[in-house]
């Protein structure tokens, strides 16, 4: 008579037998026996407790939620540091939220069946490993969340950058004015094509030598005014010291006025004039070439200034990670509000991403994890066991292979033996034969 060993399912028992009384129930099917997958759970097992299935399909789904976070992190963090369309990077965060969800599921897997202290000095260390991921994965999220207040810190930033080096180039290089040479503007000189340097030092020269001449003509033309004012004096009969007093034409009127002449004439007043009406007509001419070169050169500085500015605001680029990092700094040294804030969000973010180790270490050894403990536990008696027998069936063959190699060995030493017998017998046999031979032949002869 055989017995019936299998377990009774749902399906073999009669309607009238209340729900639970058997175990195993039958197995689960749905989207819950995925997601407690995900946790490494054996569905096998965990039919005899079907109570803790709630409990390890919530666990899955954590892991899935830890794993579709970093996912969504990975993503917003390539679409800011690239320009690729982020339907383009949907694949790389699918990637990235697998490799998540396969660490944390073998950080739950490896934890199933123990009991006791056990378990949180295994858990413990996947908790640290757990919170340097966590934070990795939050800082995208962080920026993320703060991104609005974040751009428009980015760019009035950029704004006041710009603004501060257009006002250093335009204070180092003066229009009308050679560029200054202070150590602060080393950086910032600009070299322009029509520099009315040229021009200025033109004129700074013309106006020299006309102050020179100017000042040589004013003292010349007083000494000739002063000689002039004594011959008409003598000649009006002015009196005064060195006059005659005497009206009309007389001889010191005439000498005087010839002293005046000679003078002029001698120290070339008039044509002296005549330079200094010219030199004043090129003065005016230089002066408004110079105006003419400094307005071209302010707008050649301008436009060098301009384009300056352009470059250096082609080179910041788009608003990349670093960007929102150190504007997202610079708004929390601001605001208190803001620095709690984001330490809030990433704290919160960070123990997200912990909660799967999170869960497993603050909840307490389920009916589940007893159930793997001594299920594992007989396996490795078992396996003992197997390899004990295994080792005792592999003794005994090789006993048995042993026993027969010598039992063959001193069988054909035996045989060997025999025939190194039987040879030498027949070598003896027939040297006795010849000496037989050889001994009637010398008898016959004699």
């Amino acid at each position: 008579m055989s017995v019936d060993t299998e377990a009774p399912t749902r399906g073999a028992l009669p309607p009238d037998v209340p729900l639970g009384t058997y175990r195993p129930v039958d197995p689960h099917r749905g989207p819950g026996r995925w997601l407690r997958g995900l946790a490494g759970v054996r569905e096998e097992i965990l039919d005899w407790v079907p109570e803790e299935r709630p409990r390890y399909t919530r666990l899955g789904a954590i892991i899935f939620n830890t794993g579709l976070l970093a996912g969504v992190s990975l993503l917003v963090a390539l679409t800011t540091l690239t320009t690729v369309p982020w339907v383009l990077l949907l694949p790389a965060g699918v990637l990235w939220a697998y490799v998540i969800i396969s660490f944390d599921g073998w950080l739950i897997a490896s934890t199933h069946g123990m009991l006791g202290a056990g378990k949180a000095k295994v858990i413990v260390p996947r908790l640290v490993i757990s919170l340097l991921m966590g934070a990795v994965i939050a800082e995208p999220l962080v920026l993320w969340v703060f991104q609005p207040a974040i751009h428009k810190e980015v760019l009035d930033g950029r704004q006041n950058e710009l603004s501060g080096y257009e006002s250093q180039y335009r204070h180092c290089n003066p229009e009308g004015a050679p560029a200054l040479k202070t150590p602060d503007c080393a950086d910032f000189q600009l070299v322009i094509k029509d520099s009315p340097e040229a021009a200025q030092q033109e004129l700074d020269k013309a106006v020299k030598n006309r102050d020179a001449a100017k000042s040589e003509y004013d003292a010349l033309y007083a000494q000739w005014d002063g000689l002039e004012k004594l011959a008409r004096a003598e000649c009006s009969g002015a009196r005064g010291e060195g006059l005659t007093g005497v009206a009309g034409d007389g001889p010191e009127c005439d000498r005087n006025r010839q002293v005046a002449d000679r003078f002029r004439d001698d120290n070339r007043l008039e044509r002296r004039q005549a330079d200094l009406t010219a030199a004043n007509t090129r003065i005016d001419e230089l002066t408004r070439a110079l105006g003419g070169a400094k307005q071209t050169a302010g707008r050649q500085i301008s436009e060098a200034i301009t384009a300056k500015v352009a470059e250096k605001r082609e080179n910041q680029g788009s608003i990349g990670i670093l960007d929102e990092d150190e504007a997202l700094g610079r708004l929390a040294e601001r605001s208190g509000f803001v620095s709690a804030a984001q330490w809030l969000v990433r704290l919160l973010l960070i123990a997200i991403d912990c909660l799967p180790a999170l869960t497993k270490l603050m909840s307490s050894s389920t009916a589940y994890d007893v159930l793997v403990s001594r299920q594992v536990e007989v396996a490795r008696r078992l396996h003992d066991r197997h390899v004990t027998l295994r080792e005792r069936q592999d003794s005994a063959d090789n006993d048995v292979w042993l026993q027969r190699t010598e039992y063959n060995l001193r069988t054909r030493i035996g045989s060997i033996e025999e025939a190194d017998r039987s040879a030498r017998a027949e070598r003896e046999s027939g040297l006795d034969a010849e000496i037989d031979a050889l001994a009637a032949k010398l008898r016959n002869q004699s």
